[in-house]
């Protein structure tokens, strides 16, 4: 079975060069067309340890109410990739390559929503992809459906925490079906999004891709200096009049021994209110390169943008005591090894997202996520890895003490 450019799982084993599983032949011909599953499985025993229980509205460090009352925090769930099953029928008709493909990607733990674990208990299903695509080697391929965003989607494609778990935080603790690996800690989610996307032919290595896409409410609370609430989400007066439009340049690379990626990237977005606030445009950037000679291999990236917000796209975005978009950037630099002979894979990164304050903004409004992470990712079998990581975080406010976690996940992944 081929490795599909626009499955996350399959993406990452080309974009990490982590222990680049094998994928097995889950295939079958059903008269003109190729039906084909692929998928991973994967689970991890994480040791979450939050030192602080400071207020840093929109800070990712797990805190020790959020643990819970024993702080420390032991649990069993899955890490940034949930387990995934995806089914693609393609085939090829008067010169044309077309192809269905749909993905679901379910938890491990019995309630994904709250984590606590219960009798009878249930977990989360995301459906991340249902979309088609059609073109050929001369005209392209146009995309239409449900896939991962255009913006951000080479940042998390080169994570090596998409092989296990990085950041929890209070966002995720107690299960969900996804920790956050360096998600808002040096790069914005590309997230899931429907979308009308156009890649060009490969032109020795260059290729443009562009897309209509969902537009996401911004959705940001004021506080006060206490901690209050001030006013409610900004997204409640949103209108979602016009789509998002992305883009990306790649130039895949080979010279003297090294072999990599360049990538431009840019996403523009028009915000407008029923309410007083003012209509603004979110709009950003990026840039990176990863690269690999031998047995290293590294990445750097970085992204700005003005009402963009940090973690998430639209999140903490603009200041409603301003009137204002916020302003924020972040990079994340990462570097990986492979042992001679053995294949494993060591691995460190450190990144992090800043927010700007404006006028009026409250200090307990996040300044800057950031992280430390160091992994080490062993190929069992040519399907199977088995991770440990250790993930160190912090989360700073505009004013005031920060936030720290510390956590380890120890597991494994098997793609298929």
């Amino acid at each position: 079975m081929r490795i599909k450019n626009t499955a996350l799982a399959g993406a990452a084993i080309t974009a990490l060069a982590l222990a680049a599983p094998a994928q097995a032949d889950l295939s079958f011909q059903a008269g003109d067309w190729t039906v084909a599953f692929d998928g991973n499985v994967n689970t991890f025993y994480m040791i979450t340890d939050p030192r602080d229980d400071n207020t840093v509205y929109g800070g990712l460090a797990a805190t020790e109410t959020g643990a819970g009352t024993s702080a420390t925090r032991q649990e069993i769930r899955t890490g940034l990739l949930p387990a995934k099953l995806g089914f693609s029928a393609s085939t090829r008709a008067n010169g044309y390559d077309v192809e269905a493909y749909v993905s679901y990607w379910p938890g491990v733990t019995s309630d994904g929503v709250t984590g606590r674990g219960s009798a009878f208990g249930n977990n989360t299903v995301n459906f991340r992809q249902v979309y088609l695509s059609f073109g050929n080697e001369n005209i392209g391929t146009f995309k239409m459906g449900r896939d991962l965003g255009i913006f951000g989607s080479d940042a998390i494609l080169n994570d090596m925490t998409i092989m296990g778990a990085g950041t929890v935080s209070d966002v995720t603790i107690g299960g969900g079906n996804t920790t956050l690996g360096r998600i808002g800690t040096g790069y914005i989610y590309a997230d899931w999004k429907a979308q009308i996307a156009y890649s060009t032919p490969n032109f020795n290595g260059f290729q443009l891709t562009a897309g209509v896409t969902e537009a996401f409410e911004p959705f940001t609370i004021a506080l006060d200096d206490n901690g209050d609430v001030l006013d409610g989400s900004l997204s409640a007066g949103t209108k979602r009049d016009q789509p998002a439009f992305e883009a990306k340049a790649t130039y895949d690379f080979v010279m003297e021994g090294v072999s990599g990626r360049l990538w431009l990237g840019g996403i523009h977005q028009r915000n407008s209110f029923e309410g007083g606030q003012s209509s603004y445009d979110m709009q950003a950037l990026e840039v990176g390169v990863s690269a690999s000679a031998g047995p290293l291999s590294g990445v750097a990236y970085y992204y700005s943008g003005k009402g963009l917000g940090t973690t998430a796209q639209g999140h903490q975005a603009y200041s409603v005591i301003a009137d204002s978009r916020r302003d924020s950037d972040g990079f994340y630099v990462q570097g990986m090894y492979a042992l001679p002979q053995i294949g494993t894979k060591l691995g460190v990164s450190y990144g992090e997202s800043n927010l700007d304050r404006e006028s009026g903004d409250p200090g307990y409004l996040v300044d800057k996520n950031s992280s430390w992470i160091a992994g080490i990712y062993h190929p069992l079998t040519p399907n199977l890895t088995l991770v440990a990581e250790y993930t160190a975080t912090k989360a700073e406010p505009q004013s005031g003490s920060s936030n720290r976690e510390r956590n380890v996940a120890l597991g494994g992944i098997l793609f298929f």
